[in-house]
């Protein structure tokens, strides 16, 4: 009986993600080590000069194929001492048996608005992205490819598909705000706007447009002792009729009295879905993250609770400023 239910589960699961499949946008548990994904006004939102975001999920190995998903960004604040910051951001997601992938490359920038000693600052931030989706019909298998013993993949599946890809384009907008209070104490906001032209994603002449995604985060650093701080994150997010809530925070250790090295350790919670664990490291500038995804959906009794790894990398680049040294001459003798 336990063995029926789980086989009934896995089969309204592989269905429902094959129609939802087509109305979500790149995902990540660790929003927060994502920001080029999370807000186009982030953009630029670091200390330093540039800055290199490699992240990678892989998801529901233990329930079917695994559903992988790659982001590398790279982004350049204030550029030329202006303004405006620029940034590239390349994200593929490849999902289910059929390989359904995505290829998403956008190039945002952001005008930056410093508010009265510089220590608050808005970011306007825009990201024109071109997407393109493709399936792979020959990793299906179809009713008329059963001979009546067994799966021949030599049969004509008696099936004809119009398309296996479609490209189009798309622009997002983002607001963030961000108010350096004092040493390690921080809070920030954003608003953002995603899929603004609602873009036809259909494979066929159908009408089915990559609804709006609206999301709203607050984060913030909080000092709690010499060597620990708070770092609370909250973001809601809205697609069409399908809502998701995350917040949870995490802890920071500092290793040393400077920012160089550093260890993290959190725990979050994804509204009717997931709870997932996070830890962390600062060493240089260098910053790595790892989270681990536990199941609370009513998938569990198929996946075990088990749901998926991330991992996420980001380099921060300070240019070199040599000190400028200033020395008087005196002579030999007088």
């Amino acid at each position: 009986m336990k063995g029926r239910l789980i086989n009934i589960l896995l089969f309204c699961f592989l269905i429902l993600s094959s129609c939802l499949v087509f109305s979500q946008d790149i995902h990540f548990s660790q929003f927060y080590n994502s920001p080029l994904n999370l807000n186009p006004g982030l953009i630029g939102e670091f200390k330093g000069e540039f800055r290199i975001v490699a992240n990678q999920r892989n998801q529901w190995s233990s329930v079917t194929t695994p559903y992988s998903t790659y982001g590398l960004s790279v982004d350049a604040k204030r550029i030329f001492n202006s303004p405006i910051s620029t940034g590239l951001a390349v994200y593929q997601d490849k999902a289910g048996d059929s390989e359904y992938s995505t290829l998403q490359v956008s190039l945002g920038g952001v005008y930056t608005i410093l508010l009265k000693d510089s220590s608050q600052s808005i970011n306007i931030g825009v990201q024109p992205a071109f997407t393109q989706r493709s399936i792979n019909y020959d990793k299906l298998q179809f009713d008329n490819q059963y001979n009546g013993s067994f799966y021949d993949a030599n049969l004509n599946n008696g099936e004809t598909f119009q398309n296996d890809g479609r490209t189009y384009f798309n622009l997002s907008a983002g607001v963030t705000w961000n108010y350096e209070i004092a040493q390690r104490k921080e809070v920030g906001a954003g608003i953002a706007m995603h899929n603004l032209l609602k873009p036809q994603q259909s494979f066929f002449n159908e009408n089915i447009p990559l609804h709006q995604r609206f999301s709203i985060n607050v984060n913030g650093l909080f000092r709690i002792s010499d060597k620990i701080d708070g770092l609370p994150n909250i973001i809601w997010q809205k697609q069409d009729k399908f809502q998701e809530l995350i917040f949870g925070g995490q802890g920071k250790y500092h290793l040393n009295n400077g920012n160089y090295r550093a260890l993290y350790a959190g725990i979050w919670y994804r509204n009717s879905d997931a709870s997932y664990f996070n830890v962390g490291m600062d060493y240089g500038n260098f910053h790595f993250g790892i989270s681990y995804d536990l199941n609370l959906s009513s998938l569990k009794v198929a996946s075990n609770r088990r749901g998926g790894f991330e991992f996420a990398i980001i380099y921060i680049i300070q240019r070199y400023r040599p000190d400028l040294k200033r020395y008087k001459s005196c002579p030999d003798y007088i």
